[in-house]
């Protein structure tokens, strides 16, 4: 055999991976739907009307609490424009869902393991909002998440602040929402405004009120009581009470080391208060909240995005 038809199988190796690669990915994207009845993780996503009131934070440590009581948990960061759940879970990942965007990953090529077996799915800083992103790379990414909701047995998503559509479009498709607040006046003021807003474009919505850095338990009640009273009064609208956390030195001094408090500082007040909080989303939240006859999470996204209808 002639030296010119004769490659080093490095060549070769790369060649066919080169070759491969776009049935590879075509296959993925055409994956047969999950049937009817099989399992779905719990989808919860946590946002505010306001930033700084500890969303993320929040998010971090519940995904540790529930992979401490033997649940599988992913969380998505799903805030393009100021990504930063990598940062305060302490990790460094190499991609994220800017490269599944462009068509350069696959959604199991950037996931990463944070503490405690808790899987990251990072969302990449200073991209526009996923509402501004062209129809081709949206399609793309939605056909890669949906793939999720069967991995975990809960999945986490950490949205950006504000009303936005895409933050919407997250809090519609979730079986719960949380909208944390603490007990400033322009806090309650941006959480009722997103209660509200949800109130109206999807009233099935299960809405959890969580009141963060309060002083003492009855400050917290006092607030979720004085939210409830103005939805109930004004939208017709029932919220629940997740809970309060208490002002805690603690979670400031692991927010500043990159470490998640429930690693930190895992007997801590808030941590404490946050596994009885948790405690009770595991047990408290009905099955129910996840109808597996129904459309999964990320095609309900997808058709928000694309426009589906607003109640």
């Amino acid at each position: 055999m002639s030296e010119a038809i004769v490659k080093p199988i490095e060549a070769i190796i790369a060649e066919t991976r080169q070759e491969i690669q776009p049935y590879v990915f075509k296959r993925l994207e055409a994956r047969t739907p999950r049937k009817a009845g099989q399992k779905i993780a719990r989808t919860i996503t946590v946002t505010s009307g306001k930033g700084g009131v500890g969303k993320t934070s929040l998010v971090v440590n519940m995904a540790i609490c529930l992979s401490q009581a033997g649940q599988k948990v992913i969380v998505l960061d799903a805030d393009l424009g100021l990504a930063n759940i990598d940062v305060v879970f302490g990790v460094r990942p190499t991609y994220s869902l800017i490269d599944v965007l462009n068509g350069e990953k696959n959604i199991d090529e950037i996931m990463v393991q944070g503490p405690r077996g808790v899987q990251i799915i990072a969302g990449g800083s200073g991209v526009r909002e996923l509402a501004n992103i062209e129809s081709e790379k949206s399609e793309r990414l939605f056909a890669q998440l949906r793939f999720l909701e069967d991995k975990a047995d809960f999945l986490l998503i950490d949205t950006g602040a504000g009303i936005s559509d895409s933050v919407l479009s997250f809090c519609r498709a979730a079986d719960q929402v949380v909208v944390i607040t603490n007990t400033e006046p322009t806090s309650l003021t941006d959480a009722y405004g997103i209660i509200k807003v949800l109130s109206t474009q999807s009233p099935e919505s299960k809405v959890s009120v969580l009141v963060n850095r309060v002083e003492e338990d009855e400050e917290g009640i006092h607030v979720y009581d004085r939210l409830s009273k103005v939805a109930k009064d004004f939208l017709n609208f029932d919220i629940k009470f997740m809970g309060t956390l208490p002002q805690d030195r603690n979670m400031h001094i692991a927010i500043r080391q990159q470490t998640p408090l429930m690693v930190f500082s895992p007997m801590s007040p808030a941590a404490t208060e946050l596994r009885k909080i948790v405690s009770k989303t595991i047990f408290e939240i009905p099955e129910t909240f996840t109808d597996q006859n129904q459309t999964g999470f990320f095609d309900k996204v997808a058709q928000f995005f694309k426009g589906g209808s607003r109640k």
